[in-house]
């Protein structure tokens, strides 16, 4: 007898949110305005969030060169596209067909995988000198609007 009570509960607080997010909403579309609503999302809010993206860019750089460096791996490291062909040449050579199919597919995967990491790597490097250019942009920034100290 609990589950129906579980399910109940769960459906009446999905009613409920669901009906506060059509309240809040609501008085939003009932202005009648036809111009767009403001955007929230001013410069101030963008170098705030563009500081987020540009503290994590280092992290996916080593990510991205990792991923890379694993699938040009030997026959020895887990997830090289070596390692991969060798498994694939050994299943059919076993006459494992079903099991050789299921590799030459991860294979045919993996060595699509490879240049969009690479490309990704690349654009990386594009938002790297993006956050540079804002970071500069910014000191230059700070110090215009820094007061100037009278020497009296």
């Amino acid at each position: 007898m609990q589950r129906p009570k579980t399910a109940l509960t769960g459906a009446l607080a999905g009613l409920a949110l669901a009906g506060s997010l059509l309240t809040t909403a609501a008085p939003a579309n009932a202005a009648g305005n036809d111009a767009p609503a403001a955007s929230s999302s001013s410069s101030a809010d963008r170098n705030h969030h563009g500081g987020g993206l540009c503290s994590r860019v280092s992290r996916v750089d080593q990510r991205l060169a990792r991923a890379i460096k694993r699938i040009d791996g030997d026959e020895q490291t887990r997830g090289s596209l070596a390692r991969l062909e060798k498994r694939v040449k050994n299943a059919r050579a076993k006459k494992h067909d079903e099991i050789a199919t299921f590799l030459q597919d991860r294979l045919t995967t993996r060595k699509a995988r490879r240049p969009a990491l690479v490309r990704q790597r690349a654009e990386l490097k594009d938002v790297a000198a993006w956050c540079a250019q804002q970071k500069d942009h910014g000191q230059e920034k700070k110090q215009d609007n820094a007061p100037e100290k009278s020497g009296s």
